[in-house]
């Protein structure tokens, strides 16, 4: 029988209490999501920031530099990693190589329900309009020069894996089990920029508006929004800048045709995955 860890760390739970639960306590980084819509205010996959998008959203102040990332996922087409609440994302940094990861997240509705997981690199809680994503996620990184986002060699990617031992605990039983359906989905590329919020009150936050956009523009589609991130120290802090943003955002009123998670959106791309 596949082992399956958040369904184990649950049975301990109940069986010893918190001993093998995360706790709320342990979920210190918090990022927050602001989707929105640009308009005609950026072409279709934008490579600068255009002077009607600067004076649209003139409440933020964004470098010239651009960020390039190519993104894939890897799973079954039966969607077995998802059924365990596990995510495996590749990341070619484009801009800066160096920095390319593969990434095993793990999902769950709260603290307590992901068992007895340990050694990861954050414990985070994602912010979109009012609700709340938990998860735990494990980065390891790669060189472009060994796996070619836009053509994974799976055997490559889960080598990669076997670095982190928790990580590779965590998808070893399932990449066994399934090694011979793995596939990837559609690349994604992502066009960023780093900035602050003009508003005095919140210029210690980094602030990061990202473009997303099929690599190979089929489908059409773009998804686009403003986030930041900070510690659990300083949540009222980031709350009221959430806030702020949102309201900004809801002024220049141009909604985003795409909303949600851009990772679900992805697999819904992607053919052959149920």
């Amino acid at each position: 029988m596949r082992n399956n860890l958040l369904l184990i760390g649950a049975i301990n739970l109940c069986l010893s209490g918190s001993a093998y639960a995360l706790s709320p306590d342990a979920f210190t980084s918090l990022e927050y999501h602001v989707n929105t819509g640009v308009g005609k205010t950026l072409p279709y996959g934008a490579n600068k920031q255009t002077e009607a998008f600067k004076k649209t959203f003139s409440f933020v102040d964004l470098d010239d530099d651009i960020s390039v990332k190519l993104v894939t996922y890897i799973d079954t087409p039966d969607r077995a990693f998802k059924a365990d609440n596990i995510q495996i994302r590749v990341r070619e940094h484009v801009t800066k190589p160096r920095k390319s990861k593969i990434t095993v997240k793990l999902r769950a509705p709260n603290p307590e329900a992901f068992g007895d997981v340990s050694n990861y690199k954050k414990a985070e809680i994602d912010f979109t309009k009012d609700k709340s994503a938990y998860s735990v996620s494990y980065d390891i990184p790669y060189s472009p020069a060994d796996i070619d986002v836009k053509n994974v060699d799976m055997d490559a990617v889960f080598k990669v894996l076997k670095r982190n031992a928790t990580a590779w605990e965590i998808v070893e039983p399932i990449y066994q089990e399934h090694k011979q359906q793995l596939k990837q989905t559609l690349v994604m590329r992502t066009h960023g920029w780093e900035g602050n919020l003009k508003d005095p009150r919140f210029d210690n936050l980094e602030i990061d508006f990202q473009l997303w956009t099929p690599y190979y523009r089929n489908p059409r589609v773009t998804f686009t929004e403003f986030s930041f991130k900070g510690h659990s120290s300083d949540k009222t802090h980031l709350e009221e800048a959430y806030n702020y943003l949102s309201e900004e955002v809801n002024k220049v009123s141009l909604p985003s045709e795409n909303q949600g998670s851009k990772t679900t959106a992805t697999f819904k791309m992607s053919k052959g995955f149920n």
